[in-house]
């Protein structure tokens, strides 16, 4: 949400994500909550069990490092990021070049500008 001036921003805001809902029903349940979403295994495994998927022959494709990328790496999927998110080329270099072993599985073994820059290779 932006506030305009005369044409300029004058309000920053920040978009609050579910997080903080989970951890708000935690506490008045008085207990930890169970994610199934992105990036957890529990997704893929409900899908791939039910439609027979071999990992090994599928790929995860998606904007971001942190849900869609990492969530195809915990699952042994191939990985495809798309630049057209709100991940950049940067992050994941400096994702690759830290030696850190949790950052390394936010990094996707391909990426490509546009998820219209396939469409050649589908047509083939």
């Amino acid at each position: 949400m932006h506030g305009y001036e005369d044409g300029e921003s004058d309000v920053h805001m920040r978009i609050l994500r579910t997080g903080c809902l989970v951890k708000a029903v935690e506490t008045a349940a008085e207990r930890e909550a169970f994610i199934v979403g992105k990036p957890s295994r529990f997704m893929f495994e409900c899908v791939a069990s039910e439609f027979k998927i071999n990992p090994t022959r599928t790929i995860m494709v998606g904007d971001r490092l942190d849900t869609d990328i990492l969530m195809g790496n915990t699952c042994g999927l191939t990985t495809l990021l798309t630049l057209t998110g709100v991940t950049t080329l940067d992050e994941v270099k400096g994702h690759l070049n830290s030696g850190c072993p949790e950052r390394r599985n936010l990094v996707p073994d391909y990426y490509v500008d546009s998820i219209g820059d396939l469409l050649p290779a589908l047509t083939d």
